[in-house]
């Protein structure tokens, strides 16, 4: 009869998580032929994501995933495997179990990564660009900016390409947006944009406020330098809002009500750009103008020793 009753909840909490945030990760539950249960996380996604379960009522189950306050995160790649088992325990009275769930990009980490690394200017090595203002969604709107947030605008014109700061998987892009935008906000959803994940688990994100042909698609492994997108269409401006962030562990596990403002979520890095004019990297200045150069050390800096000789090759 006790189990009886947890199949009764297993069906509530599947209901629960339907809600999550992105159909392309899913998560299912199933029960062991030793009564244990099995969740399951699907992913349909490119690159890492970090699941968040939260559990609002777990009794008569023991777990060897770490649970922070209810709240368990997993990381998660494409394809389906185990994220967690839950064994029941015998002596329990009652067992319940029901949990929502949300997925976020990125590997959670609970220590902000190393901000000394040296990205590229985003364009074709010889081009100039200029270096424009950006401001947060909490800034434009008057509020107190309680973190501290970094972005760089760049300035283009028509048929420039924007490439590739540094190296990564492209997790996300879209193209669908054909008109300009005269905002500089740095978040704003819906807008055309590329996401990159880098190798030590950093994002860097291309916010683009005019229409651009993508040259890359969702999964794409990319280099320094690599084109990403062509500025295709007439348009008031042509700028990239760059940023880099990473998701905060700590603020994944001290939010309790799964909101859907994902920047709150992120913490951001300040982000260091090569340029010819200085011997030491350092943060682009506002209205300045600067020549792109796409030097061969920074290129190669996180390759493989295959990757090097075959890109020295070409």
């Amino acid at each position: 009869m006790k189990y009886l009753n947890t199949l009764f909840l297993f069906l509530c909490f599947n209901i629960s998580a339907s809600l999550a945030q992105d159909v392309s990760i899913t998560c299912t539950s199933e029960r062991n032929p030793d009564n244990s249960i099995s969740i399951y996380a699907d992913s349909r996604c490119y690159g890492e994501y970090t699941l968040k379960l939260t559990f609002t009522s777990l009794l008569g189950y023991s777990t060897t995933a770490n649970l922070h306050s209810g709240i368990a995160l997993a990381t998660v790649t494409s394809g389906r495997k185990e994220i967690m088992k839950l064994m029941p325990d015998k002596s329990a009275q009652t067992y319940s179990l029901q949990y929502r769930y949300q997925n976020f990009p990125g590997r959670a980490m609970y220590r902000m990564p190393d901000s000394s690394f040296v990205y590229l200017m985003p364009s074709n090595a010889g081009n100039h660009l200029k270096i424009s203002k950006v401001s947060s969604l909490s800034e434009r709107l008057g509020t107190k900016q309680t973190d501290n947030f970094y972005g760089t605008g760049f300035i283009y014109q028509l048929n420039d390409t924007i490439c590739a700061a540094r190296a990564g998987v492209v997790y996300q892009c879209n193209n669908k947006v054909k008109e300009g935008e005269d905002a500089t906000t740095y978040f704003r959803s819906g807008r055309n944009r590329i996401g990159i994940q880098h190798k030590d688990g950093t994002l860097g994100d291309y916010a683009i406020l005019a229409p651009i042909q993508l040259l890359v698609s969702e999964g794409d492994y990319v280099y320094p330098g690599q084109p990403l997108a062509v500025f295709n269409k007439k348009s008031e401006k042509y700028v990239v809002l760059f940023s880099t962030y990473y998701l905060d562990e700590k603020k994944l596990t001290i939010d309790r009500d799964n909101s859907t403002s994902t920047p709150s979520h992120f913490s951001y890095l300040p982000t260091l750009f090569y340029n010819s004019e200085n011997t030491q990297p350092v943060s682009l200045q506002l209205n300045k103008e600067y020549n792109v150069k796409h030097p061969l050390e920074i290129v190669v800096a996180e390759m493989s020793k295959k990757e090097k000789k075959r890109w020295l090759s070409n």
